[in-house]
Order: structure tokens, then C-alpha cells, then sequence
């Protein structure tokens, strides 16, 4: 497989593996040809080049000679299994807090995957695959816009609709299945890939957590509390890393988020040889170093992502744990980067 610095988790592939078996494909040869190994089918936490993932699904809709595979694996996937982020989702209030929750943190899911709510007159949620190269992923594309369709549906209930739906790609031989799943005037060859809302969309209350949502936060509650010590630690530092930006990272609210007291908390911690302190300031440290180096983010932001209500507050912490201003180790780095 194609070297590429762009991952994504490796819990779609259940969803592939399922959808490909009732097609009569097989999945696991599906895979070997683009080089993804049997063993990400049995770990939804590990992590994988994306480039490998959306050559899958273009191979097995060519396989398959269905030309809407993507959108049917969409459609058939459930609520996607988005990890800590659906432990967020679970605590907002309406459908705009939902997706600016989705969209924040989708990192956490892949650096690939790019959500943008833009609300003009005709709000939309863009949606796009970061891949690399000039190639055209429509399925991966039809895939994602359709989760996130049924993301909204399973919040608000089945009978939702977008006001339209709109892709870059040309549309299919047979749009049958696009009119029947969306059930709104779609846009092929579009500027860009997207769902339109009306603006009271938006504004809706949620319902208190729906029966899908419920299943999957227990599901992953029950998961991470009998993990081992590494995966433990793994799944808290994720939620930190969510809960950061919210003002939310102690360690009550992060023992509660994970259905759990404080002192079982630090007691599962204190297994693997650390403590909540050191924990947060781990993450904290990893957080400011992938901010620092991967985007052109002012300082200003990066504090609030890493917990810190003032600029000042984020500097002071920056000297203490890596000996040097921020703005400095960015220069440093920056240029060690361009000699390599």
C-alpha cells in the first residue's frame, strides 16, 4: 500500500466486511489487493493510511459493478462508530452544537476526513476526503455523506431530510438509490460535496440521547472500562484531548464521561504507572506539538484547544514543560522540518 501521512481508525471496516459478505465480494481478498492486513477487522482503534481505504472501496464498487457501493455502505453502516467523540455528541443540546461537536473533532477519527458548517441563507455542511494526489474518491465521498445524513436522522429521527444534498462527482448512471435514501433534489457536478439545511434545521432541540446513540455510548463505556491497562490509558487520553477545549478536562468530569468515580479512575492509572496529573499533562504536551506543527493555528487558538482561558496562561505552562516560548520551538521546528 502507498505510503500516505493521512489515517483514519479502522472501525469502518467491520462495516465494509459485513456489507461486502452480503454482496457475495469477499472482503479479506478485497483488501490484501490494496495492501489493508486481516488484523485491522478486529481492532476499531487502530489506525491506517486513508489512501488505502478509499482505493478499497473504489475496487470493490468496480468489483461489484455498483456504481452507488459507497452510498449503500453508507446507508448500511448504522451510526458510524466515531469513538469518544459520540460520548460529546450524547451532551448537546441542539443540531448545530451536534455538528460543531462532530466537526471539532474529527481528528480523532481521521486527518483526513474535512467538515466545514457554513450558515448563509442555505446552511451546509461541506464534506471532504484530504487524500492527496488529483484522484477522484467518489465512493468514500458517497460514504461519508451519507453517514452524516443518517448521523442527523438518527438525532433528529428517520423521517429527516436535507433540504438538498450536492457532489463534486458526475451523477450515476442510476440515481435511484441517491432519490430514495436522500428524499431531496440532489446536485451532481457541484462546487463542492455537502448537506444543505434549512436554518430551523439547526436549531432544533435534540431529543434526550436516542436509543442508537445510548447503545453505542454503553457500548463504548463497557469497552473501555474492561480494557487492558494500555488501551485503558489510550481511550482517557482521547477523552482529555475532547474534553480540553471545554474547560472539562478534571478528573471527576472525565471519571463520568467514562460512566466511573474519580478513585476508580485513578486506581485503573495507577496499574500502568501513572497518575491523572501526569496523564493531562502528557496529552496536554502531545495536543500543543501536533497543533503546533501541523496547521498555521494562531497561539491564541491553540490554548483554548489545550484548556487554557488566556494566551498568558498557555505561555507560562509552554516555558515550563518544554524550556522554551512557544513561539520559539514552532520557529525551531519549522526550520529542522525544511532542512529534512
Amino acid at each position: 500500500m502507498k505510503k500516505d501521512t493521512a489515517m483514519v481508525r479502522s472501525s469502518g471496516l467491520a462495516d465494509f466486511a459485513r456489507f461486502a459478505l452480503s454482496l457475495g465480494l469477499d472482503p479479506i481478498a478485497l483488501m490484501k489487493r490494496v495492501g489493508i492486513h486481516r488484523r485491522f477487522l478486529s481492532d476499531p482503534n487502530l489506525t491506517l493510511p486513508v489512501r488505502g481505504v478509499v482505493e478499497l472501496l473504489e475496487d470493490a464498487a468496480l468489483t461489484s459493478g455498483m456504481e452507488d457501493f459507497g452510498l449503500r455502505l453508507g446507508e448500511k453502516r448504522g451510526l458510524p462508530d466515531f469513538g469518544p467523540v459520540i460520548l460529546m455528541l450524547r451532551e448537546e443540546t441542539t443540531v448545530r452544537d451536534a455538528l460543531r461537536t462532530l466537526i471539532a473533532f474529527l481528528h480523532l477519527h481521521s486527518d483526513a476526513l474535512y467538515m466545514h458548517l457554513e450558515e448563509d441563507a442555505r446552511p451546509i455542511l461541506t464534506i471532504d476526503l484530504m487524500v492527496g494526489g488529483n484522484e477522484h474518491f467518489r465512493q468514500a465521498i458517497d460514504t461519508s455523506v451519507a453517514s452524516t445524513t443518517g448521523i442527523v436522522r438518527w438525532l433528529l429521527g428517520a423521517e429527516w431530510a436535507p433540504a438538498s444534498v450536492c457532489f463534486m462527482h458526475s451523477r450515476p448512471a442510476s440515481r435511484a438509490h441517491f432519490d430514495r435514501f436522500f428524499r431531496c433534489p440532489i446536485d451532481f457536478l457541484h462546487e463542492c460535496n455537502g448537506i444543505v439545511f434549512r436554518k430551523h434545521d439547526l436549531d432544533k432541540n435534540l431529543p434526550s440521547s436516542s436509543p442508537a446513540l445510548r447503545r453505542q455510548v454503553a457500548e463504548y463505556i463497557r469497552l473501555t472500562n474492561g480494557a487492558s491497562s494500555q488501551t485503558y490509558v489510550h481511550r482517557v487520553t482521547e477523552v482529555i484531548a475532547m474534553a480540553l477545549p471545554r474547560g472539562e478536562a478534571n478528573a471527576e468530569i472525565i471519571a463520568q464521561y467514562l460512566g466511573t468515580g474519580h478513585r476508580t479512575l485513578n486506581r485503573r492509572l495507577a496499574r500502568a504507572g501513572l497518575n491523572y496529573s501526569r496523564l493531562l499533562e502528557r496529552a496536554r504536551r502531545h495536543l500543543a506539538s501536533q497543533y503546533m506543527l501541523g496547521s498555521d493555528r494562531p497561539l491564541s487558538d491553540i490554548s483554548g484547544l489545550i484548556g487554557f482561558d488566556s494566551l498568558s496562561a498557555f505561555s507560562r505552562w509552554f516555558r515550563q514543560s518544554f524550556k522554551v516560548s512557544p513561539a520559539r520551538w514552532r520557529k525551531m521546528r519549522q526550520a529542522r522540518k525544511r532542512r529534512h
